[in-house]
């Protein structure tokens, strides 16, 4: 057996569990010190279903609900115990980190793992079915505690329900803490990214899933060089089996972006949080180049006369404002729809701006293709168009996409889902508004799986595990919901914040209820849930 300690976080062949696992159980270790963080005295109102009284205590409840949640999906004999902290992270007014972890420790070459492969640490100890490292913790987590404040992401905040009804403006936590803990779970490779070397001149289990489609290589099979190259090809994709699998249910056809006119093209496009969703029943018109008479008029940070761009899609630069403030300004100029073009060879999400309201749609094309639309307007026309057999966030081979633009972004880069995915995934390197992480998520229980991760095929239990709700921890219909493990998270939460049987009962009905609104309750589970009183 061998193990390094990993430096620093994230912002395979099949490998069977030895012996019967049971459901994992996540400890989240507060490394806050007192009146701080997770320790935040502040006074707050309860929300979302969150009955929390101060803001620590909130954030300690949206954790704990997260680590239960993620206990309830996986199975483990080995306790997994995950640092938690909030700390200062890289911010600025309209951009910012939001959190970073991974594991802490990494191991190979133990009973049950893939010869002279790394493995993180708690996805080493569930299959070796022994705590490797038995002092120490397996996972780092870092949150950002200057959020909202000036100069970080200052018109924003977190918010702490457990609903998934995120008000404008805000960055729901439990989203955020539900993708950091997924990183720690060995969402992650290990290889350096800027030389392409393997740590310690091993691979990781994570790299053994990656191909390249720009070369035709798998990861493991290319030079130091290659892999560096190859991670800012955009072309990477997971080739697990239980993600391939997936993808035709967890993705939704492929649509682009194809301009017509004075240039025959097509494109992939980033989303925005903000603005009505593009489809092709509401992207179609003539492009028209954003002017605002400004000293940089193709960026759209000032008003455009009335009507200037009426019945258009506006076509406007990325620089110097947020992209809503551009689309917000497009819309009221008359355009029906808005393209950003990106200043470097990449597409993002374009995150919201709470003091506009862009209703328009509004998507995001690279360096190139807007360079190339503007060479020909005014004679261009945009249209979104399904691509049949297609899906989006996967290739021609129906394989899933991962993070690869070509600007490495440090922390970012390789381990995550692309973009690309919709609906928007979990393990995106950004954050979007219509995530609902307490209950869907997505193909990222099927990548676990490939690299050896036993799921929970069970009931949610709640009673310390034992009243068996009649709930599956997986919806058989739906891929990634999690309805039961949601329930016995929940379950967890109102048993250890409310005392008295009625108030138990009205804890956990707002979650029963939205589980029923979304089909993840079968009718069999009823009279299940009823001896559970729930």
């Amino acid at each position: 057996m061998n193990k390094t300690l990993l430096a620093c976080a994230l912002a395979v062949a099949s490998v069977a569990a030895i012996g019967t696992a049971q459901a994992a159980t996540i400890i989240p270790v507060n490394m806050n010190a007192a009146g701080v963080g997770l320790n935040d005295p502040t006074p707050a109102v309860p929300v979302g279903n969150n009955p929390g009284k101060t803001v620590g205590e909130q954030r300690q409840i949206v954790y704990q609900f997260a680590a239960d949640l993620w206990g309830a999906v996986l199975e483990s004999d080995v306790d997994i115990r995950v640092r938690a902290q909030f700390t200062p992270l890289a911010c600025e007014a309209a951009s910012g980190v939001l959190g970073s972890a991974g594991a802490r420790f990494i191991q190979r070459d133990f009973e049950g793992a893939v010869p002279a492969t790394w493995y993180g640490e708690a996805l080493a100890n569930a299959i070796a079915g022994e705590n490797l490292s038995p002092t120490e913790d397996e996972i780092n987590s870092n949150f950002n505690s200057n959020l909202g404040t000036p100069g970080c992401l200052e018109n924003s905040g977190w918010y702490y329900g457990l609903d998934g009804n995120t008000p404008a403006g805000r960055i729901n936590f439990l989203d955020v803490v539900m993708h950091e803990i997924g990183h720690g779970l060995n969402f992650q490779g290990f290889h350096n990214l800027t030389t392409g070397a393997p740590q310690s001149g091993f691979t990781d289990i994570y790299s053994s899933f990656v191909y390249d489609n720009a070369t035709s290589k798998a990861w493991n099979a290319m030079t130091n060089a290659e892999r560096a190259a190859a991670a800012k090809s955009d072309a990477l994709v997971w080739t697990g089996d239980e993600v391939t699998s997936q993808v035709p249910d967890a993705l939704g056809p492929l649509v682009r972006l194809f301009v017509s006119g004075g240039l025959t093209a097509q494109y992939d496009y980033g989303t925005a949080s903000f603005g009505a969703t593009a489809t092709p029943a509401n992207f179609n018109g003539q492009i028209v180049l954003v002017g605002d008479g400004s000293a940089n008029p193709t960026q759209g940070c000032v008003a455009s006369p009335a009507g200037a761009y009426a019945g258009k899609v506006a076509l406007v630069d990325r620089g110097t404002c947020a992209f809503e403030i551009k689309a917000n300004h497009a819309q009221n100029a008359g355009a029906i729809a808005v393209i950003v073009a990106n200043n470097v060879e990449a597409i993002a999400g374009m995150a919201e701006d709470p003091s506009v309201n862009a209703t328009v749609p509004t998507i995001m094309v690279a360096l190139s293709a807007g360079n190339a639309i503007k060479a020909v307007l005014p004679n261009a026309n945009a249209a979104l168009q399904a691509v049949p057999g297609s899906f989006a966030g996967s290739d021609t081979q129906g394989r899933a996409r991962l993070y690869s633009p070509a600007v490495l972004a440090t922390g970012s880069t390789f381990s995550h889902f692309d973009v690309s995915h919709a609906p928007n995934a979990l393990m995106e390197p950004s954050i979007n508004q219509d995530l609902d992480g307490n209950l869907r998520l997505d193909l990222t229980p099927a990548l676990y799986s490939d690299m050896g991760w036993t799921l929970n095929q069970g009931n949610a239990a709640t009673r310390n595990g034992r009243c068996d709700t009649g709930v599956p921890v997986f919806d058989a219909d739906v891929i990634g919901l999690v309805g039961g493990a949601n329930l016995q998270a929940a379950a967890a939460m109102c048993s250890s914040t409310i005392k008295n049987k009625a108030g138990l009962a009205s804890c956990l009905a707002p979650f029963v209820a939205k589980l029923r609104s979304v089909g993840a309750i079968p009718a069999s589970a009823e009279a299940s849930l009823r001896k559970c009183s729930l």
